[in-house]
């Protein structure tokens, strides 16, 4: 069963990875000192993801890199999550 405030904890550190890049680039495009705090919609974010918790440790990727996982990587995670 995945934790959900494991999960949560993983999307928030993956978001705020996000923040960050997406601020300079801000700052390159605009005349401003400071960049607002991107909306999720800037960040596009929540990406579809799967996600594997287990108790000391948890993975996570985006639908999209999981589809470009050859058959035997993803028979591991599936088998890593239950599935």
């Amino acid at each position: 069963m995945t934790d959900d405030g494991t999960l949560k904890a993983a999307h928030a550190e993956i978001r705020r990875e996000r923040v960050l890049p997406w601020k300079q680039d801000y700052l390159k495009d605009h005349d401003v000192m400071v960049a607002p705090e991107p909306t999720d919609w800037d960040l596009n974010w929540p990406e579809p993801m799967v996600s594997v918790t287990w108790e000391h440790g948890y993975i996570t990727m985006t639908l999209d890199a999981y589809d470009k996982l050859k058959a035997k990587d993803k028979k591991l995670f599936n088998k890593l999550g239950g599935l």
